[in-house]
C-alpha cells in the first residue's frame, strides 16, 4: 500500500493523446470542408437556407454524428494533455487550465451550432412558409460561430503555451500558437459586422488554420513520444 500511495499517477499513453488530437483534426476538417463547398454562406438568402434544410440535410446529420465523437475527443486531448504536460514541467499548469476551460466553452457553442442547424432541418417545413425566422435561426448560428472564435483563440493559446513549455511541440510553434490565438480573438471582437459577413471572419480563418496546425503537431509528436520518456522525463521552464 505505501509503495502504491508514493507510485507517481500515470495518465493515458502519448499515443492515445496523439491519437485523439488527429481524429479531432480530421473531424472538424471534414466539417469546414463540406460547410465551405455546401454550406450556406453568413449572408444567406432563403434559397440558400432551404438547401441546407432539404437538399444537403444529409449534411447536418453528419455534423451532428461528428460532433458526438469530436467532443469527447476534444476533452480526452486538452484535459490529459494538461495534465501530462504539468509533470514534464509544473510552469504549464495554469496555462493548461485555460486551455481546457476554453475547451469546454468550445465544446459549448459548437453544441449550440450543432442545435440550431438540427432544429432548422427538423422544423424545415414550419421554416418554408415563415422565412424571416430561418434567416433570424442563421444569423443567431452566425453569431455563436463568431464567439465561438475567441474561445478557440483562448484553447489555442492555452493548449500552445502548455506545450511549448514541456516541450511537447517544436519551439516555433510557440509563437505561432500565439499569433493564431490573437487573429481568432481579434476576429471575434468585431461580431456584429463578422456576423453579417465582414470579411473580418478572413482573420478568424487564419487563426483556426493555426489551430488545426497545432493539432497536426502535437499529435504526430505525441504519437512519436515513447511513453516512459513523456512520464519520466522532466523539462525546464523555458520554451
Amino acid at each position: 500500500m505505501a509503495a502504491d500511495a508514493k507510485r507517481p499517477e500515470r495518465g493515458l499513453s502519448p499515443a492515445v493523446l496523439g491519437s485523439a488530437a488527429l481524429g479531432f483534426l480530421l473531424l472538424i476538417a471534414l466539417q469546414n470542408v463540406l460547410h465551405g463547398v455546401l454550406g450556406p454562406a453568413q449572408q444567406a438568402s432563403a434559397a440558400d437556407l432551404s438547401a441546407l434544410t432539404h437538399e444537403h440535410a444529409w449534411m447536418v446529420h453528419l455534423f451532428a454524428v461528428t460532433y458526438v465523437l469530436g467532443l469527447p475527443a476534444l476533452l480526452l486531448f486538452s484535459t490529459n494533455l494538461v495534465a501530462w504536460c504539468r509533470r514534464r514541467n509544473p510552469a504549464a499548469a495554469p496555462w493548461g487550465r485555460l486551455g481546457v476551460a476554453a475547451s469546454i466553452v468550445v465544446a459549448a457553442l459548437f453544441a449550440i451550432v450543432n442545435v440550431v442547424q438540427v432544429t432548422m432541418v427538423a422544423a424545415r417545413d414550419e421554416l418554408a412558409a415563415a422565412p424571416a425566422l430561418a434567416s433570424l435561426l442563421w444569423t443567431f448560428h452566425n453569431a455563436v460561430f463568431t464567439f465561438n472564435m475567441a474561445a478557440v483563440g483562448v484553447t489555442l493559446f492555452g493548449l500552445g503555451r502548455a506545450a511549448s513549455l514541456a516541450r511537447v511541440v517544436p519551439a516555433w510553434m510557440s509563437p505561432t500558437t500565439a499569433a493564431g490565438a490573437a487573429l481568432l480573438i481579434a476576429a471575434a471582437m468585431p461580431a456584429v459586422a463578422v456576423t453579417n459577413g465582414s470579411l473580418w471572419f478572413a482573420v478568424g480563418a487564419a487563426g483556426f488554420a493555426v489551430w488545426m496546425l497545432f493539432l497536426a503537431v502535437v499529435g504526430v509528436s505525441l504519437l512519436r513520444m515513447p511513453w516512459v520518456a513523456a512520464e519520466t522525463e522532466p523539462v525546464g521552464a523555458t520554451a
